[in-house]
């Protein structure tokens, strides 16, 4: 079923909606919320790279592929004196961590009890589970070397100060566009305002970049009768290390019915982990190739830019039909061709 414009459209627009809960940082745990700042019109004098020597609007075009800041974004990974997890038969786990961020926490699974006893404990759709808090939680025990160093150096409140600045300084810009053009059509206005438009997106990425702000979720929407399986599908492959870092899952709220579950990966720049988590998914038979889900990162969320928003900016990063329909064309091409011809293909999907 490729979908009408309509279709995905709507579909799109529930993905990437403003939550009415908070969001927490699936990584730290932390709930975050956006500072109040004193914004100037011009944010020259903000330590923020106009024109970064990544270029991110070159793969904002060509989504999903966002290899340059992948490599931008890569840390530092020499060896360094660390205490090595243990595989099942008792060797060492080259570069894994044991990782246990949820200990204690009651909406969590606890690693020395199964997932099963978390299930049964907190049962998705109970009503009474709401009680825990907004979401439940499972984590990947183990937690690897450079991903660990990479959390070390996020700074969420960096990337949200700036990003604010960043969009108010948007906003300024297009008042002036608008009072030098007060007859003009809202086309026009919208035409005017690509550029700086696809400099805020660039911009937007290179600071979560730079402030290490990378982690972003697939984001599933099982139906009500189907959402207590799916979830114990997703839970049981995370806490086995199959999925991504976490996942969590909604629990009831009467003003904000939710049955979305979201699975996790540690850098929206990594696309081939990206491609694998969704794979993962496909294979656990909670979403198929026919029905697109969406993959949306943190950084976004952390401004509240959901799919409304007055920037007119795309709120998720990538479709499963883009990852999963190009992928399959161009596996017995060389990496270049590849990735000229996914690109080309994902941009005919977003202007069609």
């Amino acid at each position: 079923m490729k979908g009408n414009e309509a279709t995905r459209s709507a579909l799109e627009k529930k993905a990437t909606r403003k939550l009415k809960r908070p969001h927490q940082d699936p990584l730290g745990r932390v709930s975050v919320k956006k500072p109040k700042l004193a914004v100037k019109s011009d944010p020259k004098g903000i330590k923020i790279p106009k024109h970064s020597s990544v270029p991110v609007l070159d793969f904002l075009k060509s989504r999903p592929q966002i290899k340059a800041l992948q490599d931008a974004a890569a840390v530092d990974r020499k060896p360094a004196t660390k205490q090595l997890a243990r595989t099942p038969s008792g060797e060492e786990a080259a570069d894994l961590l044991e990782d246990d961020r949820f200990r204690g926490d009651p909406a969590a699974w606890q690693q020395h009890k199964t997932v099963d006893a978390f299930i049964r404990r907190a049962p998705v759709a109970d009503p009474n589970t709401a009680s825990l808090g907004p979401w439940l939680w499972v984590s990947n025990p183990k937690l690897g070397w450079s991903q660990k160093k990479h959390m070390e150096k996020t700074d969420v409140g960096a990337f949200i100060e700036g990003g604010t600045t960043l969009l108010e300084a948007f906003k300024s810009q297009k008042a002036k566009v608008e009072r030098s053009k007060p007859e003009a059509p809202l086309g026009t206005i919208t035409r005017a305002m690509k550029p700086y438009r696809e400099q805020l997106e660039e911009d937007l990425l290179a600071l979560a970049v730079k402030t290490g702000t990378t982690c972003g979720k697939w984001m599933l929407f099982p139906a009500p009768d189907d959402y207590p399986r799916s979830w114990r599908l997703v839970a049981e492959a995370t806490a086995e290390g199959k999925l991504g870092p976490t996942s969590k899952a909604a629990t009831y709220s009467p003003v904000d019915a939710l049955t979305l579950i979201c699975v996790y990966t540690y850098q929206f720049t990594d696309m081939e982990d990206v491609r694998r988590v969704l794979e993962a998914l496909v294979d656990l038979g909670v979403c198929n190739k026919s029905k697109p889900i969406y993959y949306k990162c943190d950084a976004y969320t952390y401004l509240g830019l959901n799919s409304d928003n007055a920037y007119n900016i795309r709120a998720s990063l990538y479709s499963s039909k883009e990852v999963l329909e190009n992928e399959a064309k161009a596996k017995a091409d060389g990496p270049i061709v590849r990735l000229k011809k996914h690109n080309q293909a994902i941009d005919s999907f977003f202007s069609s």
